[in-house]
């Protein structure tokens, strides 16, 4: 009771208690005039506004004022004030104790002050409430209570002729915008970069403060944003705070993209103009993905796949290289046992000056030279007999020209053989190679003469 007295204190002309008036005055003692008139006093209830009229934002002061005139046992139990587009918030210290004189009467009670902040302009009208009020009796002190009515109160919110055209309007008495960027601006596939905005406003409420990161609709970046962060400061009865927002984004495909720039106006209370405030619009060079680490378990089982497959084809060449050796002889066999490769020894000879391995490489030449007849011969006969004159000589000139005679005869007996072998051919009476037809075959002397094979 000691301390409901100290926030609802007793009127000076509560009454006395009962055996205080048996000590100071008979029984025949008429009652004090002043204790008459508080009985007489029903409680009271009054409603204020600090202003008519406010801008969009700012706040405005209700106060509820309630008087009885004893005092009260207990707190009033105030009625709740909800409106559409209207903050309501209850600033430290926001009941307090309160007395005055009424009609020559003393009443004490309590002033509750609300701190209105209309979000949006337009009219707003604070309906008529009722009130909970117990106080105590004049003259038994037993706890009354009663249900008194809380008068009606409008007011009107409007926004400034200057900020008219602002969407949506941000009224304040300071506002700045501020960026984070966490992470580097060259990113790879699968990189990701952080953007932090945060936006810091005075003299009103931080939900008025528009959302600040606008999304993104590209290929390349995917945004993943975090849940806006609003936080509100009361200092001195002066009401501010922020907005927080937090986006996340991952890089899709390589190019470019670009984080807009934010830009944000308002109006200034204090020198009643239109403000900007923006952040920097961030620029990002996105890049294809490095290739990945290698898997180096893959790489063995790759490794022992390749070195079984080794082992099977070494084994397998194992078993077959008696096969694949004749079958190499046999290739080798039959690409030398051709006029070509003959020729290509006949040449190799006399080109090394060889009149020995010339003799023997024309004879396995004639093989292929059974269509020639001996008039064909009687040129290359000369040139070998030159060839020996000059090699086997007493005196000999070793000169080049009768090598190179011979060579170029051999060319031309071999351009014989080919236009006779086809001119046969054609006539479909080609003889067999081998065959008895007249070769003149040179033994490896210069002197020798031509015999019959």
């Amino acid at each position: 009771m000691q301390a409901q007295n100290a926030l609802y204190p007793t009127p000076r002309n509560e009454p006395k208690s009962p055996e205080t008036v048996e000590e100071t005055q008979p029984d025949n003692t008429a009652a004090s005039p002043k204790v008459t008139e508080a009985d007489n006093i029903a409680p009271i209830v009054e409603t204020e506004l600090s202003e008519a009229e406010v801008i969009v934002g700012q706040p405005i002061r209700l106060q509820i004022k309630v008087l009885v005139p004893t005092f009260m046992p207990q707190p009033p139990i105030y009625p709740t004030i909800e409106l559409p587009d209207l903050m309501v918030r209850l600033p430290d210290r926001a009941t307090t104790p309160t007395s005055e004189r009424r009609d020559g009467a003393s009443l004490s009670g309590t002033i509750r002050t609300y701190r209105l902040y209309p979000l949006a302009a337009g009219t707003f009208e604070i309906p008529e409430q009722t009130l909970n009020v117990t106080y105590a009796d004049p003259d038994t002190n037993a706890p009354i209570t009663t249900e008194i009515a809380m008068p009606a109160q409008s007011f009107t919110a409007t926004v400034p002729a200057a900020a008219q055209d602002l969407d949506p309007p941000v009224i304040a008495a300071g506002f700045t915008l501020e960026q984070d960027i966490q992470g580097e601006t060259d990113l790879g596939v699968g990189d990701a970069i952080t953007r932090v905005v945060t936006a810091r406003i005075d003299g009103t409420t931080p939900v008025l403060i528009p959302p600040l990161v606008a999304a993104i609709e590209t290929p390349a970046l995917r945004a993943y944003p975090k849940e806006p962060r609003v936080t509100s400061t009361e200092e001195r009865g002066v009401l501010s705070g922020s907005r927080s927002e937090t986006v996340t984004y991952l890089v899709q495909s390589d190019g470019t993209a670009e984080l807009p720039e934010i830009r944000i106006e308002w109006y200034d209370t204090e020198t009643q103009t239109v403000q900007t405030a923006s952040v920097d619009g961030v620029s990002l060079t996105l890049a294809p993905a490095p290739p990945p680490p290698p898997d180096y378990g893959k790489i063995a089982l790759r490794s022992g796949f390749v070195l079984i497959a080794l082992g099977l084809i070494g084994l397998l060449l194992r078993r077959m290289a008696p096969k694949l050796a004749a079958a190499r002889s046999h290739v080798r066999a039959r690409l030398q046992a051709t006029e070509t490769a003959t020729a290509r020894t006949v040449r190799h000879a006399i080109a090394n000056q060889d009149l020995n391995a010339t003799y023997a490489a024309l004879e396995t030449w004639s093989t292929y030279a059974a269509v020639l007849d001996t008039s064909d011969w009687i040129d290359m006969k000369n040139a070998l007999v030159s060839v020996g004159s000059d090699t086997y000589s007493d005196s000999p000139t070793r000169t080049n020209s009768s090598w190179r005679i011979l060579a170029q005869n051999f060319d031309e007996l071999r351009k014989i053989n080919r236009n006779k072998y086809l001119a046969l051919k054609n006539r479909q009476n080609l003889p067999k190679l081998n065959s008895n037809l007249n070769i003149p075959i040179y033994l490896n002397t210069p002197t020798a003469e031509p015999v019959e094979r």
